[in-house]
């Protein structure tokens, strides 16, 4: 008899080949599946390297680092929107501005950061650099002034704390016509004058007193710029009897040009040589001044030198009796002159215009050079005084 029963056999082996089967289909089911994970996961990752939707803006490979004029247009949107920054804004400060001015944008006109436009950024960011530059400048005036004249470009020097400050206050001043007055409690405590010289011609004292001149600033004489020479002003006699016969204060100046203490004391002893001991109520003026487009004796003088030259003249001038004073534009008091060793000097201003930046102490100041006065012919320079010298 047979180990095996036939029936039983053949059984058996149809099992076996439906298990064989049954494995090779499972096995390639699960080949397939990993052939479509694979080919999924290339697909994907070719995407994030370049057009992830996220991102619609392909990566820029070594070899080729240009883009075109729309594609930057369109990077520039896509930035503002929000989504993405640049590498422009890694620096600080514009980070910080675009973000302010964003900001402000929002709450002016309430509108999504998201629709703001290029221009409109742009434009706010002109305002506030405009604005910006507005504030440094008021900044700078509030801690300095200026030393250019009129016209040119602002020179601003610092505010020295140990220069005695003017107390005079800048809403005070007004025109009235041409000339400029000073009140203090709606009263007028200026004082109205001009200053003249040979170049003035000869002038009718009377006609310039009826116009209204207080008193009068004559130059006494001048040294020459480049020989050193002391001359005397050609007409200073005629002036000086003109205003003492028609009752117009005087204050007398020379123009120095001075480059030691002797000849500082030279010019003031020429200066009171000059008056021959007449009275007079005004300062003796010590005027210092640059000559323009030309070389000058007293160019090269330190502040510390011209600071020395001017106090041997003025102590030599009170000396006589009279009040010494210094007359200088704002650059050449600044620049040129130790005003630290000057407080209690008075000082003659030199500026043109209604008002002035210059923040220390003076008691005269020459405001104009296009000044009308019956009885001279042409231009003559105005002149207000802020301290009444009769009462001194």
């Amino acid at each position: 008899m047979s180990m095996f029963d036939d029936d039983s056999y053949n059984e058996g082996l149809n099992a076996g080949k439906r298990i064989a089967i049954g494995s090779i289909i499972a096995s390639v089911a699960v080949l397939g599946i990993l052939i479509m994970t694979v080919m999924l996961n290339g697909d994907k990752l070719h995407k994030n390297n370049g057009n992830n939707n996220n991102n619609p803006y392909p990566a820029v490979s070594e070899a080729s680092e240009e883009s075109t004029e729309e594609e930057e247009e369109d990077r520039e949107k896509y930035r503002i929107s929000g989504n993405k920054r640049t590498s422009d804004e890694l620096d600080f400060w514009n980070m910080y501005d675009e973000e302010e001015e964003e900001s402000i944008v929002v709450s002016e006109n309430s509108v999504s950061r998201n629709s703001l436009s290029r221009n409109s950024l742009s434009k706010n960011k002109a305002s506030k650099v405009s604005a910006n530059m507005s504030k440094k400048k008021d900044s700078l005036s509030k801690n300095g002034f200026n030393i250019s004249v009129s016209g040119q470009k602002a020179v601003y020097v610092s505010i020295n704390s140990a220069v005695e400050k003017s107390e005079l206050n800048p809403a005070g001043f007004t025109m009235e016509g041409d000339r400029l007055v000073y009140s203090d409690g709606g009263r007028n405590i200026s004082h109205f004058g001009i200053d003249v010289s040979k170049y003035n011609g000869s002038i009718s004292w009377n006609a310039v007193k009826q116009d209204g001149v207080e008193y009068a600033l004559l130059r006494v004489g001048a040294r020459g710029y480049s020989t050193g020479g002391v001359i005397l002003d050609e007409n200073f006699a005629a002036n000086l009897q003109g205003c003492s016969e028609n009752g117009i204060d005087v204050g007398v100046y020379f123009f120095s040009q001075a480059i030691n203490i002797n000849e500082a004391v030279e010019e003031a002893n020429y200066c009171v040589a000059s008056l021959g001991g007449a009275k007079i109520r005004y300062p003796v003026i010590f005027d210092s001044e640059k000559i323009s487009n030309d070389t000058y004796r007293t160019e090269a003088l330190t502040p510390m030198e011209q600071t020395d030259i001017f106090i041997a003249f003025a102590d030599t001038v009170k000396a006589y009796g009279y009040i010494p004073m210094l007359a200088g534009s704002k650059e050449q008091l600044a620049k040129h002159f130790d005003l630290t060793r000057l407080n209690g000097y008075d000082i003659w201003l030199l500026d043109a215009g209604e008002k002035t930046d210059y923040p220390y102490r003076y008691c005269i100041r020459q405001y104009s050079d296009t000044g009308q006065i019956k009885g001279i012919n042409g231009n003559v320079n105005y002149d207000i005084c802020l301290i009444s010298y009769a009462d001194k």
